[in-house]
Order: structure tokens, then C-alpha cells, then sequence
């Protein structure tokens, strides 16, 4: 046999050999827990939600699913680790929507790309964000939040999970729509930012429906809107921000599921295909509303298209206002 006919043959057994490893790890995979980053602290509505979705795509994959909390600037410093560590087909991350959308108009220098390294799994759920100040100040509109505003300059604050989140974002644009003076306090993550508001250390908040709802019902926070294009099942009372009369404060939170920039196509499609299934079990929807969510089952390219929508938005955002991250 000629030197050239064996390389040939080489290569070719070489790839075969290869392609044929590739399918037998598939076809195994996964053979380990599964891991999934948090990239807020424990408490939040990215908590709830991935401990939510977690439990179901371990019973659908028959692994454990193991939760890992990551939080600070804004999901930046979890999606900065979780673009820079060792490839693994096992690990995960659930990303929100400032981490695909917002932080890279708000920061002069990002530690990843989120167009290529954080690669799409799949929408996963939304909720809406509510406009809530504490049950003793005495507005009950958004247009009376403005004029507690204007009659108490330099005395009305807020709180929010992180400078550079939606929350943060849209009460600069509020504070940019009346013309008040507003004083920002963020927090490190959902959870103490509501704590603060519940303390009266802040006056109001906008953040994610999930950890106020119960808050709400106890009469310790008054909603005064949503900021979803129509109102939400939960608050049926509770008016849009659009019938308040601001309209370009309309968006809701969204999460979806990504992967690392070298996780193999077929192994994302798989975990697509795990995730629509869990999301369109009638048991599991319903347990996603009793916590203030509503799933959103659907294909990578979708999620990249609702992105990409999003940035826009979130561009004149921040350009209106004026808001800066460090």
C-alpha cells in the first residue's frame, strides 16, 4: 500500500472512529448531574424559577440537577465565569434578559459576548415587573407617585435588585418622564431589595412579580402597576403602566436557558427538546403560575429573535436616562 493511500485511509478511519465516539456520547448523554448557574443570589425570581424548572429536568433526564448561585453585577459576573470555564456538555446557565439585552449598552467593558458565548437553549417563562411602594405612603397611582415626588424633592427613593436592571432602569426612565429627582439604592439581588422597601428604608420599588406577590397579599406593599402590555392574571385590579398614561415603560422579564460556546449543536437540541416538554406539561404550567410566572416554550432561534427585540428598547433606555454601571 502507497504512503498516500494509507494517510488517506488514516484519515478516514480517524474520522469515522471520531464520529462514531461523538454519537455514542450523545446517545449516553447526560451520564452526571446536570448543573445550572444562577447568576443572582438565592431568593430572587431567577431562583425560584431554575429550582422550579430543575426538578422537572432531572425527572425528565433521569440526573440530578444541581442549583449554583452566582450573583453581582447584574448576572455580568456569573456570565463572565460561566463564558471563561472549562467546556462542559453538563453545565448550563439561565440568563435573563439584562444579561442578553441591557448589559452591553451599560457597561463600558463586558467580560463576554452574549451572542457568542452564551449560546440559546430556549425561552423558559416570564412574569411581569410591579411598580410597589410601602403600604404607608400615601399615593395609590403612578401619577401620584409622580406628585409625592414633585411636592418631596430629594426625600423619595428606591430600591432595586442591581444598578443596570430592568427595575433600576425603568424608574430612571419614570424619573426622566415626570421630572422628579429620585434617589436610587440598589441591593444585591431581588430579594433584599424588597426586604428594604418591607423595612421602609426606600419608598417604592419596580421588580419582578414573583417574590412581591406575597408581600402584596399581605397588605405590606401597594401595587400600583405592571408593567406588562396587559394586566396580569394574578392582578387583576392592578393597571397597566400603559392606562397610566407610560406607555414606553411596557416590558416584562423574561429567562431563558443557554449553554457554553462550545457545547456541542446536538447536545443543545436535545436540551431544547427536554425543556419544551416540561414547559408544555399541564402540571408544571400551573405550577409555574402559582409562583408568578408564565412558561414560554420555544426553539433557540426564538429566543435570539426576542433579544434582539428587546435591545432597542433598552438602548433608548438608557440613553434617555442617562443611567450608568461601573
Amino acid at each position: 500500500m502507497s504512503p498516500a493511500v494509507f494517510s488517506r485511509l488514516f484519515l478516514f478511519l480517524a474520522l469515522a472512529i471520531g464520529a462514531c465516539c461523538s454519537v455514542h456520547a450523545q446517545q449516553n448523554w447526560p451520564n452526571r448531574p446536570i448543573r445550572i448557574l444562577v447568576p443572582y443570589p438565592p431568593g430572587g425570581s431567577t431562583d425560584i424559577l431554575t429550582r422550579l424548572l430543575g426538578q422537572k429536568l432531572g425527572e425528565a433526564l433521569g440526573k440530578a440537577v444541581v442549583i449554583e448561585n452566582r450573583g453581582g453585577a447584574n448576572g455580568s459576573i456569573a456570565a463572565t465565569s460561566f463564558a471563561k470555564s472549562v467546556p462542559d456538555d453538563h453545565y448550563f446557565m439561565v440568563a435573563s434578559l439584562p444579561m442578553l439585552a441591557i448589559n452591553q449598552y451599560l457597561y463600558a467593558k463586558l467580560g463576554y459576548d452574549p451572542d457568542a458565548d452564551l449560546v440559546p437553549v430556549g425561552l423558559i417563562a416570564q412574569t411581569p415587573n410591579v411598580i410597589v411602594t410601602s403600604s404607608s405612603l400615601p399615593v395609590r397611582t403612578l401619577k401620584e407617585l409622580a406628585e409625592y415626588g414633585k411636592d418631596h424633592p430629594h426625600k423619595l427613593s428606591y430600591s432595586s435588585s442591581s444598578i443596570g436592571s430592568a427595575g433600576h432602569l425603568l424608574n430612571e426612565l419614570f424619573k426622566t418622564n415626570v421630572g422628579i429627582d429620585l434617589l436610587h439604592v440598589p441591593y444585591r439581588g431581588n430579594n433584599p431589595a424588597m426586604l428594604a422597601l418591607v423595612a421602609g428604608d426606600v419608598q417604592f420599588t419596580t421588580d419582578n412579580l414573583p417574590q412581591l406577590l406575597p408581600q402584596i397579599q399581605a397588605g405590606k406593599l401597594r401595587p400600583l402597576a405592571v408593567t406588562t402590555p396587559k394586566r396580569w392574571f394574578q392582578l387583576p385590579n392592578v393597571p397597566t403602566v400603559g392606562e397610566e398614561g407610560f406607555a414606553n415603560m411596557t416590558t416584562a422579564a423574561w429567562f431563558g436557558l443557554v449553554a457554553q460556546s462550545k457545547t456541542p449543536r446536538e447536545i443543545v437540541a436535545r436540551m431544547n427538546r427536554e425543556l419544551i416538554a416540561v414547559l408544555r406539561n399541564p402540571d408544571f404550567v400551573a405550577k409555574l403560575r402559582e409562583h408568578s410566572f408564565e412558561a414560554m416554550p420555544g426553539s433557540p432561534e426564538e429566543m435570539i429573535a426576542a433579544a434582539r427585540k428587546e435591545r432597542g428598547m433598552w438602548k433608548k433606555v438608557i440613553e434617555i436616562s442617562g443611567a450608568t454601571a461601573e
